[in-house]
């Protein structure tokens, strides 16, 4: 049984970011910053060991039958309909998810998803990348750590996220699909593309790029400029996708509704 040791989740060898004063540790710093700004996404492929690796793998197996399905209608901008546009307008237009949560508090106390979540190592390393400025860990005991579940013909529609950078961590491939995919400059400080971004939604794909997530790695995306979507789920193994909620204030929960729309109950239920 894999403990909760970090050296245990975190493979050090390759990512030694426990030791604040090394070179090394300085330099991968550097690195993800400059993938971040650069990119629009910092990719740490073999984050965790594979003993890590495979325990999250029986860790999710375990409670997936909780998870709550997901089906929801959205815009793009993930907010309400502004009907000050058009209704063909771009930023009206409906997108679908389909996927099953498995939130925080069905996580077990003992797993190394948790461990991996709650440590100051990692959070440490994370606000770093970012820029040094404090992040926190959320504090929604259903948000904060969270299991996208994607079976055959589940998918996550157009979106860009609400939050500048979102970290997650890949646990398990399906057969076929299930891919991250994003159109860059689409969006700034202050700007919309509309003509391109109605383009993507209504098709046109000569924009889309393609990360190749493996299991194991860690992926900080700028998701709020990026637009993104994961492809349709194919074959019998499902998508594990782990996030991992840092914000730049402590004590923030989801409102009820919204705790209500992706998990099935609220945090008083």
């Amino acid at each position: 049984m894999l403990t909760g040791r970090l050296e245990n989740i975190i493979n050090f060898d390759r990512y030694p970011i426990s030791d604040i004063n090394s070179p090394d540790y300085r330099n991968l710093i550097e690195q993800h910053q400059s993938d971040l700004e650069k990119k629009g996404a910092a990719m740490l492929p073999n984050f965790l060991t594979d003993e890590a690796l495979e325990s999250m793998v029986k860790e999710v197996d375990g409670v997936v039958t909780e998870a709550f399905n997901c089906r929801d209608l959205h815009n793009p901008y993930l907010e309400e309909s502004d009907d000050s546009f058009p209704l063909e307008h771009p930023r009206r237009q409906a997108q679908v998810t389909s996927l099953d949560v498995i939130a925080y508090d069905q996580i077990g106390v003992d797993d190394a998803l948790r461990h991996l979540y709650q440590s100051e190592t990692l959070l440490r390393f994370i606000q770093e990348i970012l820029g040094g400025e404090p992040i926190y860990r959320m504090a929604d005991p259903m948000a904060a750590l969270t299991v996208n579940v994607m079976k055959e013909g589940h998918n996550h529609g157009w979106h860009f996220d609400e939050s500048l950078v979102t970290t997650t961590i890949m646990i398990q491939k399906p057969e076929e699909g299930g891919e991250f995919q994003y159109v860059a400059d689409l969006r700034g400080e202050g700007w919309d593309n509309y003509e391109a971004l109605e383009r993507v939604l209504e098709g046109d794909e000569s924009k889309v790029m393609t990360l190749g997530v493996a299991p194991g790695t860690m992926l900080l995306f700028a998701g709020y400029y990026q637009l993104h979507r994961v492809s349709p789920v194919k074959g019998e193994t499902t998508r594990y996708v782990s996030t991992l909620c840092y914000k730049d204030r402590p004590g923030i929960c989801n409102s009820p509704e919204v705790q209500k729309l992706f998990y099935g109950r609220t945090a008083l239920a």
